[in-house]
């Protein structure tokens, strides 16, 4: 049987001192025989040597727990030769790294091994770890879309690989770390020969080239000898020590996936849209670049990447987000999905997203973040074929949107007047931010005030209209509503609505005729209180003084295709017990019903927005709805 260190069981070798522990084996002779203080001297030092080294491989078999008695040791602490630690007595820390017998591979030589792999030099790389829990075996190739895809190569739990060693895992753990301790002592030869078997059964010769072995952190003594057995039996790729090419703790398999997120991406990795064409409508995917070819991350690094998508035509649904290696063909084949995320855009919106890639063939949606509203967690499965062949056909744009109000600029109180011309800059604002072109909507307006009895050619004419606001940009009508200003009303009848009519009558005439056979959809919205007035006199309903009947000019604006709705705040609750009074309000009432025959909104419960979405001419797919966001806008 072979001499072994009393100390850590090391086989000798013939040195002074022992290459593990650094017990002095051999030393000068002496003459004379020893005496009984010598043996009890030496016997003491040797049985601290034992107990320290006991504690220590204990240390690292308890992860971290007092391996003192009663302190979290568990069995462990009663094994150990010398008992548990006293209190006050100091654990040992493990030794330094060894440096081992080969150089170990920085990042260059990490990026050597990846290289040698993607560039098919080598078929498949195979990752060697002895770990507390057995012999980690990852085999890594290169998967579709170029992806470097690692899969377990044979792993072996040390239970059924060195029966020798304690079934109990914290004994087994503290005879791998080196410990002796009061059990049967773990033979190294015999581990070592017990390794090598495994090792002739389970590497093939065809695998002899394209190992890569991580190195444990030192202190665990029969790790290392592991390790120096596949050193020593096959020409490594490359070496990689814990605690620095990978880090120090962790499963294997996220160690070597450590190592691949280093490796260049092979394709581009892409987030699949579909862009709608400007003239034509139709609808085709698109792919656009998120990493390009070539990327490639220092270890530890992660790259960002921004993208603006935009919401379709249709009600808020989540939207897909397919990530993939390549681009695909027009038929959806040809790109290998990596994940699909999901996010909910409003139509005609936008948002704002951030991916983040990790490695070749990890990219994540970092915002919005997962959980945020309106996103959903990755999936890794996508059917991009199906995608592509159910996307909509077309998108069917609306007509473009010519809007003209009428603003009843006399009221029983400014604030009145304010109310409506405020309620008209705010909904022309809001169309016109619904408008990304600005093309899709024109916006005009006509002010009116309350008549005004012309007596002799000596006395001033009031202003009885605004200067009329053709359709235009939405900035010139907004300009021209900043310098009306409301004035009194004298009477609760009626106002002069009739001549805002006929002067919208003009404004459409010259508009269409301008347009041509252009697709405009033309609306007019009264905002208004009071009815207009009638062109005679009828009861306490005062008569125009320029003879305007409102009713022919209403019937050429519906002729020539317009819109008429109302915004408007008649008087109402029960009819006044007078006979004028009664009549009066029953004209307001069939004047109200003619003019909202297309359309009425209410002051309070419709709100400029409320009536910019109905006014809105609705956008159309030909097809089914778009699963996909889109990479432009679509106005």
């Amino acid at each position: 049987m072979d001499q072994a260190c009393p100390v850590c069981g090391n086989p000798e070798q013939g040195t002074e001192f022992c290459a593990v522990c650094a017990w002095l084996l051999h030393d000068d002779p002496v003459l004379g025989d020893l005496t009984e203080e010598d043996v009890r001297r030496a016997a003491s030092a040797l049985r601290a040597a034992e107990h320290a080294w006991d504690v220590r491989a204990a240390a690292l078999a308890v992860r971290g727990a007092d391996v003192r008695d009663g302190g979290g040791g568990g069995p462990v602490a009663d094994v150990l030769r010398g008992g548990p630690p006293r209190p006050g007595e100091k654990v040992p820390s493990p030794p330094e790294d060894s440096p081992g017998n080969m150089p170990e591979a920085g990042a260059a030589g990490c990026r050597d091994i990846l290289d040698e792999l993607l560039g098919r030099h080598v078929e498949e790389l195979l990752f060697i770890e002895f770990t507390p829990e057995g012999v980690q075996v990852i085999k890594v190739s290169v998967g579709e879309g170029g992806i470097p895809r690692h899969t377990d190569g044979g792993s072996t739990e040390w239970r059924s690989l060195a029966p020798a060693l304690d079934a109990r895992e914290d004994i087994r753990r503290f005879q791998l770390a080196g410990g002796i301790g009061t059990l049967p002592p773990v033979g190294r030869t015999e581990f070592d020969a017990t390794v090598r078997r495994w090792l002739r059964a389970y590497i093939p010769p065809s695998r002899e080239r394209s190992l890569v072995l991580l190195t444990p952190r030192g202190g665990w003594v029969l790790l290392e000898r592991a390790a120096a057995i596949v050193r020593g039996a096959y020409p490594l790729r490359a070496e990689l020590r814990r605690g620095h090419a990978v880090a120090a703790d962790g499963p294997t398999p996220d160690a070597v996936g450590e190592v691949l997120r280093t490796a260049p991406l092979l394709a581009d990795h892409t987030l699949l849209l579909a862009r709608a064409d400007r003239l034509t409508g139709a609808v085709r995917p698109h792919s656009h670049v998120l990493f390009p070819a070539g990327s490639r991350l220092a270890p530890g690094e992660t790259a960002t990447a921004e993208v603006v998508v935009h919401g379709g035509v249709g009600p808020p649904a989540p939207l897909l987000l397919p990530v993939l290696a390549g681009a695909p063909a027009a038929d959806g084949t040809g790109a290998v999905p990596l994940a699909v995320h999901q996010v909910t855009v409003g139509p005609l919106e936008q948002a704002r997203l951030r991916f983040v890639l990790r490695g070749p063939g990890e990219v994540d949606l970092v915002a919005p973040a997962a959980g945020a509203p309106g996103t959903q967690g990755r999936r890794s499965a996508v059917d991009v074929p199906g995608l592509v062949r159910r996307l909509p056909r077309r998108v069917i744009r609306p007509p473009r949107l010519e809007l003209l109000c009428t603003v009843e600029l006399s009221g029983a109180q400014q604030a009145e007047t304010e109310e409506r011309l405020a309620f008209v800059r705010d909904l022309i604002t809001a169309l016109a931010r619904q408008d990304g072109s600005g093309a899709a909507f024109r916006a005009g307006a006509v002010g009116h005030y309350d008549h005004a009895v012309h007596e002799n050619l000596y006395t001033s004419r009031r202003t009885l209209l605004q200067a009329p606001v053709p359709a235009g940009p939405p900035h010139t009508t907004l300009a021209a509503l900043a310098g009306w200003r409301p004035a009194q009303r004298t009477q609760d009848m009626a106002s002069s609505l009739e001549d805002a009519l006929k002067a919208l009558v003009q404004l459409v005439t010259g508009a269409a005729g301008a347009t041509g056979a252009e697709d405009v959809r033309r609306v007019v919205l009264i905002v208004a209180r009071r009815p207009p007035g009638l062109p005679e006199q009828r009861g306490i309903v005062p008569a125009c003084p320029l003879g305007v009947d409102w009713q022919p000019a209403l019937d050429r604006l519906r002729a020539a295709g317009v819109q008429v709705m109302t915004r408007a705040d008649p008087v109402t609750g029960p009819l006044p017990y007078d006979h004028p009074g009664a009549a009066a309000r029953r004209y307001a009432d069939a004047a109200w019903a003619a003019l909202s025959a297309d359309g009425a909104f209410r002051p309070g419960t419709d709100s400029a927005a409320d009536v910019a979405r109905a006014l809105a001419p609705p956008w159309r797919l030909e097809g089914p709805d778009c699963r996909l966001a889109f990479a432009a806008p679509l106005i």
